[in-house]
């Protein structure tokens, strides 16, 4: 089909998460000479001098070749060296002794399978291990658009098959939310307290997942604080050190607060500033404080409700009849008696 760039992108794909994975300063060898000799990857820097060949081919005579090709310049460089196929490698390499000398002991083990990679990925930390995740997906949306193939005139992928879709949600009718001491005198009836839920799970379910896991760990990790309202808080330094990747730390963050599901707090003296939460869409006073204390009360998860978008734990799922989302011209009446009544009380 006339694409033949696809050993070079994956060089700096296989770049990227040995990276990660072996936290090493590989660059590829390739950039400043083409095809350079017996070595595509190779980091001189760190304390651990290593190089890397990344090959499509598993068979010995691939081995061999590139073991030949080492020159003594390399040899020089570099203190170990290593072939990763794309692919599963064979039991076992009859290597030349002569070669495994002059490449420094170079052996059977030297030898990397994509399976053998992601052993070494499973065995590093959760931290590098979300970063490999992060990576794969990132470069498995990037590759299937730059090396699809036009057929016809078209292309198989749509826009849609690569944008996160909307969760599956289970709603609820909130009844065993009205039942509980955290709505208790805050609502006037269970349908009010429906319609403020739903109306918050429509905001909620357009947020992309990573963004929902976000809000819900914060939310489970926040205190309560009193005054002339209640609301929850948490620390926004502890979400920084507790939160391992700062960039999309910032794209969550500023997301949620420009969606109006966080408020953030400085108020500069020097003390930690904060982040506060809102419920956007539950159009309601005190859905807020009954939101948090029904959760904190029953010991849920905000993390798992959010992730899985499962609000069964509120009640059971609602009938057909009852209202999934606010009345808005029962909103704007009610919003208008207010105002009367409060040009009534100025007056």
């Amino acid at each position: 089909m006339g694409q033949v760039d696809l050993n070079s992108l994956l060089e700096n794909f296989f770049r990227d998460i040995l990276n990660l994975t072996l936290n090493t300063n590989l660059t590829n060898l390739n950039a400043r000479r083409s095809n350079a000799p017996g070595l595509d990857l190779g980091d001189k820097t760190s304390k651990r001098k290593i190089a890397f060949q990344i090959t499509s081919r598993t068979d010995a005579a691939k081995v061999t070749h590139t073991l030949t090709k080492i020159n003594g310049e390399q040899v020089a460089l570099y203190d170990e060296f290593f072939i990763l196929t794309i692919g599963e490698r064979k039991k076992s390499y009859a290597i030349d002794p002569a070669l495994s000398a002059k490449c420094k002991g170079f052996s059977d083990a030297n030898i990397i399978g994509i399976s053998d990679l992601c052993r070494m990925i499973m065995d590093t930390s959760i931290e590098t291990i979300r970063s490999v995740q992060q990576k794969l997906q990132q470069e498995r949306t990037e590759i299937r658009i730059e090396l699809e193939p036009e057929i016809n005139g078209t292309y198989e992928t749509n826009t849609t098959d690569l944008v996160e879709r909307r969760p599956s949600v289970t709603r609820s009718d909130a009844i065993h939310f009205q039942a509980s001491n955290a709505a208790d005198g805050r609502f006037a009836s269970a349908t009010e307290v429906a319609v403020a839920l739903n109306g918050f799970i429509d905001r909620l379910e357009a947020l992309p997942s990573l963004s929902r896991g976000l809000l819900g760990w914060m939310m489970d990790e926040s205190e309560h604080r009193y005054g002339f309202s209640d609301y929850h808080v948490i620390n926004a330094d502890l979400v920084q050190r507790k939160y391992p990747n700062t960039q999309d730390l910032l794209i969550d963050t500023r997301l949620l607060t420009a969606w109006h599901f966080l408020d953030y707090t400085d108020d500069k003296d020097g003390r930690s500033p904060y982040f506060s939460f809102r419920f956007p869409g539950s159009d309601h006073d005190w859905f807020a404080e009954a939101f948090m204390d029904f959760v904190k009360s029953e010991r849920l998860s905000v993390s798992t409700l959010f992730s899985t978008m499962n609000f069964s734990v509120f009640g059971p799922p609602p009938s057909p009849e009852a209202p999934a989302k606010p009345n808005k011209k029962k909103k704007k009446e009610r919003m208008i008696k207010l105002s009367g009544a409060n040009k009534a009380l100025r007056g």
